[in-house]
């Protein structure tokens, strides 16, 4: 298989925990950072994907929320998931914002969990035969419209990212 077929099928295969599947225990940030990292290492192209540094800057800006007693909920780590996945292709001041408007609308659960497949959605379909992957029309809400096309973006850029890499290995 060739390299770009083999990064292909890693991400057809790649998927996000749901909101159910996040841990209910409280976490310390270095068991934060090495879970979310291990969620993302097939979308990071062995880059890593956050460090306690971000979390310390992240909280800072208010991206995520505050710890409580040095300990993370699994809504923070909904919350850096998703921050670390857009990162990629908004600022930080366009996640935070983001961030806002799904939690307006939705309790973080269903909003994560939306972005959780339709990130899946995303990264099959540019991964496959289907070329590329267009944000839902017609129905969608605001709120998805927007979500969509940040997701649109992320897997673009991964995709040529992967193919900027393997042109300069050659």
């Amino acid at each position: 298989m060739e390299p770009n077929q083999a990064f292909a099928q890693s991400l057809r295969e790649a998927s996000l925990p749901r909101y159910s599947q996040l841990p209910t225990l409280e976490l310390y940030k270095d068991q934060l950072v090495e879970l979310t990292n291990g969620y993302l290492a097939p979308f990071f192209l062995g880059e890593t994907a956050v460090t306690d540094t971000m979390v310390n800057n992240y909280v800072k800006l208010k991206v995520i929320a505050p710890p409580v007693k040095k300990r993370y909920r699994r809504e923070q780590l909904a919350q850096l998931i998703l921050t670390c996945l857009l990162k990629k292709v908004l600022s930080i001041a366009e996640v935070r914002q983001l961030l806002a408007v799904q939690v307006q609308e939705d309790a973080i659960e269903a909003g994560y969990d939306y972005f959780c497949q339709r990130m899946e959605q995303a990264v099959r379909a540019v991964g496959g035969d289907s070329g590329l992957w267009q944000p839902a029309e017609g129905d969608s809400s605001p709120r998805e419209a927007l979500l969509d096309h940040a997701i649109c973006s992320f897997v673009h850029k991964l995709y040529f990212e992967r193919i900027l890499a393997e042109q300069n290995d050659n």
